[in-house]
């Protein structure tokens, strides 16, 4: 019953972040700072924010977001207070407009963006395109940091966002891995203890949904990869990449963004299922 109840939760949860657009384009995003209040992040490594990024930015990587103790302990994306206080410093609120970027592929934002979700934020957008678009365009760059107004954030996670192993190893869901086709293979560990897939798994390369231009290839096109990858709208989904933040949230972005609905990410990922060396793996 309590599985039953996460799942209509979850449910509920993903219709609501796929009910407004989940992308927003680089035209809106120069109205929406134009009338100001927004925060800015560029989910990118510190050493990429500091060569450029957009006017205004703060920055916070997503990986400095990865909690694998919490992973393995709770099955949760991270613990919420450990999150707030990262969001904080940089000025975000509970009720403060949020739009995330990275290079443009999209894998980086769509991390901060689950965060971001995870932990009750209604309002967060990831640009559509990134970096790679807003340059293409001729927008203005800088490498100038804000220096942001600390903020007070009160959290409400979304609890049935839990998956831990034993929880993956009980259910039915479907698995779908992110990571390559040479890491579900086998022939690379990607840094994980062993190389591999969980058995039953599915191989979805994030890339497969990933747009040239675009943060998304266009609706119908990941519909039709989908339904060819034998991947219905009403099945319940767990997605996984290696440390469970960019690839595995980058899929369950796209998915949400075509209202697949009963979507969810195990956090632990390949990292905490391969350092066990009795648990089963597929090659």
């Amino acid at each position: 019953m309590r599985w039953l109840i996460g799942l209509l939760l979850s449910a509920w949860a993903l219709a609501g972040v796929a009910g407004e657009s989940i992308l927003i384009s680089t035209a809106e995003l120069t109205a929406r700072l134009d009338q100001g209040g927004l925060v800015l992040i560029d989910a990118e490594a510190p050493e990429l924010y500091r060569r450029a990024h957009l006017p205004g930015a703060v920055n916070l990587h997503y990986l400095d977001l990865e909690d694998a103790e919490e992973n393995a302990k709770s099955g949760l994306p991270i613990t919420p207070r450990l999150a707030a206080s990262k969001l904080e410093a940089l000025g975000v609120a509970r009720d403060t407009p949020v739009v995330v970027y990275d290079e443009g592929n999209g894998r980086a934002a769509s991390g901060v963006w689950y965060i971001l979700s995870f932990i009750g934020h209604a309002d967060v957008r990831v640009l559509d395109g990134g970096f790679r678009q807003w340059l293409a365009e001729g927008r203005a760059v800088t490498q100038e940091a804000p220096m942001p107004v600390k903020a007070t954030y009160a959290v409400q996670p979304r609890q049935d966002w839990a998956v831990t192993t034993d929880d993956l190893l009980r259910g039915q869901a479907l698995l779908l891995d992110a990571r390559s086709i040479g890491e579900y293979s086998g022939k690379e560990a990607g840094g994980a203890r062993q190389a591999g897939h969980i058995p039953g798994a599915k191989s979805l390369p994030w890339s497969l949904l990933a747009g040239e231009r675009a943060t998304f290839k266009p609706a119908d096109e990941m519909r039709r990869l989908l339904a060819e990858a034998g991947i219905p709208p009403d099945r319940e989904i767990l997605t996984y990449c290696n440390p469970g933040l960019g690839r595995s949230t980058f899929l369950l972005m796209a998915l949400a963004s075509l209202g697949y609905d009963r979507v969810r990410v195990y956090p632990g990922s390949w990292i905490e299922w391969a350092a066990d060396p009795s648990r089963p793996i597929a090659r």
